[in-house]
């Protein structure tokens, strides 16, 4: 039995689904037009991406490697 009402494998509002980034997908509701907040890349982050306090992908692989 489960006790949640949502698909746990269902990842498509992921921009890789089943991959390694956490970003979500841009969309025209959700456009790809924000600079990430570590490197000020711009077109980086969707506003999703930025209400949950993430950055782009590059400067989260630093970060896990041991860089920043």
């Amino acid at each position: 039995m489960r006790y949640y009402d949502y698909d746990e494998d269902d990842r498509s509002e992921f921009a890789e689904p089943y991959g390694r980034s956490a970003l979500r997908a841009a969309s025209r509701k959700n456009p790809r037009n924000l600079p990430c907040p570590t490197c000020g890349r711009p077109n980086r982050l969707t506003a999703v991406d930025v209400r949950l306090h993430y950055q782009c992908d590059q400067c989260a692989d630093e970060l896990e490697s041991g860089g920043y």
